[in-house]
């Protein structure tokens, strides 16, 4: 039975979608083509061509701008003015209140400071008998070819070209019952000839100095400079380097002055600039009422 149903549904979709397919084929025959020539009838009374008259130029003569009655320092008829401003009241009024203009730029930026860090430093000491500070063993550091020498007082090292002259120590207590203490040697450089200080804790640097001068205006600008005072040309003006601080690492520095603008001076801090660690520290800094054991006395 249900086949015979199934038979029966698909002889309707056939004849439906032959059906549909020949009105289609109908429709298709009277629609006409694009291509074939309309025959148009023209209408019984088409329109007469209008003749066109030549115009002629006429030269306007425009007032002069008047006041607004309502705002007599407006002389604008057409246009509004080329500023409004808002008053305390809301109104729009024509002058009012400008934030002043931003003072130029400076220029210019400190970038770090260099110093030379002194041949030897000394890094570090190693006491045997603390009540005779000539049998400490001395450890300098040469600068030049990274290489520790060992030395005593009264020692002699030719081939870094300097002399032991004299090490003490002074251990200073303070208030709280802490205790300070302070090594320093006394060296012979043979090479000047002088006789240099060297602290335990402190790096020793050459007099000289260099300071390098960036700016963000011009990625490219450097400039390096190694006298006070200085002048010098930045990107957007002429500078005097007038004063160096090498302990709070920083300049003061001058911009000279162009037309209206006056001359400016600021002190400018070098950025990203850390000061030196310090030598390495082979004893304690502080000491405790008791008497204690070097901890390298059993290695020499």
């Amino acid at each position: 039975m249900n086949k015979i149903y199934d038979k029966l549904l698909l002889a309707i979709a056939v004849l439906l979608l032959a059906g549909g397919v020949f009105l289609y084929l109908q429709k298709s025959d009277a629609t006409p083509s694009l291509d074939a020539p309309v025959n148009v009838q023209p209408a019984d009374n088409p329109y007469a061509p209008v003749g066109v008259t030549a115009s002629s130029s006429v030269d306007a003569s425009w007032p002069e701008a008047t006041g607004n009655p309502s705002r007599p320092e407006w002389i604008y008829d057409v246009f509004t003015p080329p500023k409004i401003y808002i008053g305390p009241d809301g109104d729009f009024r024509q002058t009012g209140w400008e934030p002043p203009i931003p003072p130029p730029p400076f220029g210019i930026y400190l970038a770090e400071i260099e110093r030379k860090p002194y041949r030897l430093q000394l890094e570090g000491y190693i006491e045997e008998d603390r009540s005779d500070p000539s049998k400490t063993l001395l450890l300098m550091f040469n600068e030049e070819v990274q290489q520790q020498v060992r030395a005593r007082p009264g020692d002699e090292k030719p081939e870094a070209e300097f002399k032991i002259l004299d090490f003490d120590i002074q251990r200073i207590r303070d208030g709280d019952s802490s205790i300070e203490v302070v090594a320093k040697a006394t060296i012979l450089d043979q090479r000047s000839g002088e006789e240099v200080v060297l602290r335990h804790g402190e790096r020793r640097f050459d007099s000289g100095f260099t300071v390098m001068i960036g700016s963000e205006e011009d990625s490219a600008y450097a400039q390096e400079l190694t006298e006070v005072p200085t002048q010098f040309e930045g990107p957007i003006g002429q500078y005097t380097l007038l004063e160096i601080n090498l302990e709070e690492s920083s300049v003061t520095v001058e911009k000279e002055g162009a037309d209206e603008v006056e001359p400016e001076t600021r002190t400018l801090s070098a950025r990203g600039s850390a000061p030196a660690p310090p030598p390495e520290n082979t004893t304690p800094d502080n000491d405790s009422n008791q008497d204690d054991t070097n901890i390298f006395d059993s290695m020499f």
